[in-house]
C-alpha cells in the first residue's frame, strides 16, 4: 500500500507533463524570450536580426525611417512586434529620439504623443521603455501610460533601466499584462572582440540558469554586429534545450485583474 502511494506521488510531482493524445510523458522546455531593442534606424542589421532562426520580439522605435518596413518583415517571419517607447531618463535626453514622453507633460500632450507613436508602427501587441530611468519612477505618469496601453489590449515589458522603476508594479495593479527584463545581453559594454564575446557568453549562461530554475527568462539585446554574430552562432543549439518564444507567450494573463472604470485615472482618458 505504502509503495503504491509513493509511486503515485512520484508521478504527481514529476517534471514531465502527460501528452493528452497518446499518454506519453513529454518534458516542457524552459522558455526564453529574446527582445531586440532600438530597431528602426538601421535597416541592414535589422533585416539580419529578423532573419535569425528563432521566434524573437522586435522592439521598434517610433517615427524611425524603417519602422514600418521592419515591422512588416518581422511580422511575416513570425516575430512579435512591440513599440520601444522613449521615456524621460535621468541623463542624456539627446539619446531619446522622437516621440519621447516627459514628466512635465499634461494629460492631453501625453496621450497624443503616445497615440501618435503607436500609429507610426504597424502590428504592435505591446511596448517596452527606451531609456526611461526617470519617468518609470513617476506613479502618475505610469498610471496614465498603462491605462492607454490597456485600452489597446497591449502588454508592457519593463526594461528596468532603473532599479527604482515602479512601472511593472503599476501595470500589474491596473490589470495590464506585464513582465520584467531579467538579463541585458549586451548593455553598457564598451569591450570589443573576444572580451565582448566572453561577456555575451557569460550573460547567456546566466539567462539559461534563470530559465532552468524559473521556467522562463526575458533577455534584451541590441542590434550590434557582435550581438548579431553571437546569436547566429548560439541560436541553433539553444533551441535544442529551450523554447524560444515571444514575450506574450510568457505572460499569464489570467492573473491580471480588470481595472475599475470608476477610477479617477481612467476617466481622464475614457470619454
Amino acid at each position: 500500500m505504502i509503495r503504491s502511494i509513493l509511486i503515485t506521488l512520484v508521478f504527481l510531482v514529476s517534471p514531465f507533463a502527460w501528452s493528452n493524445s497518446i499518454g506519453i510523458p513529454t518534458q516542457q522546455k524552459p522558455k526564453i524570450s529574446i527582445v531586440v531593442d532600438d530597431l528602426g534606424d538601421n535597416s541592414v542589421i535589422a533585416r539580419q536580426m529578423v532573419a535569425l532562426p528563432a521566434t524573437l520580439t522586435m522592439a521598434i522605435l517610433p517615427h524611425t525611417p524603417h519602422a514600418k518596413k521592419i515591422s512588416e518583415l518581422a511580422n511575416q517571419r513570425g516575430h512579435e512586434v512591440i513599440m520601444h517607447l522613449p521615456m524621460e531618463a535621468e541623463t542624456r535626453p539627446d539619446l531619446l529620439g522622437p516621440g519621447a514622453l516627459f514628466s512635465n507633460m499634461a494629460v492631453s500632450e501625453f496621450k497624443n504623443t503616445f497615440l501618435t507613436n503607436a500609429g507610426s508602427i504597424p502590428n504592435l501587441v505591446g511596448f517596452n521603455n527606451h531609456m526611461g530611468s526617470l519617468l518609470t519612477q513617476d506613479p502618475e505618469k505610469m498610471a496614465w501610460l498603462m491605462i492607454l496601453a490597456k485600452q489597446k489590449n497591449w502588454y508592457f515589458l519593463d526594461s528596468k533601466t532603473s532599479e527604482a522603476s515602479i512601472a511593472e508594479n503599476v501595470a500589474e495593479k491596473l490589470g495590464l499584462p506585464t513582465i520584467g527584463r531579467d538579463i541585458f545581453l549586451d548593455h553598457h559594454t564598451n569591450e570589443k572582440g573576444e572580451e565582448l564575446t566572453n561577456i555575451l557568453k557569460d550573460r547567456l549562461e546566466r539567462a539559461k540558469r534563470i530559465a532552468q530554475f524559473r521556467g522562463k527568462v526575458v533577455i534584451i539585446c541590441h542590434p550590434y554586429p557582435e550581438t548579431l554574430a553571437f546569436l547566429q552562432q548560439v541560436l541553433p543549439s539553444l533551441v535544442n534545450e529551450f523554447e524560444l518564444t515571444s514575450v506574450s507567450r510568457l505572460l499569464n494573463k489570467e492573473k491580471f485583474i480588470e481595472f475599475s472604470d470608476s477610477s479617477i485615472l481612467s476617466r481622464k482618458f475614457v470619454k
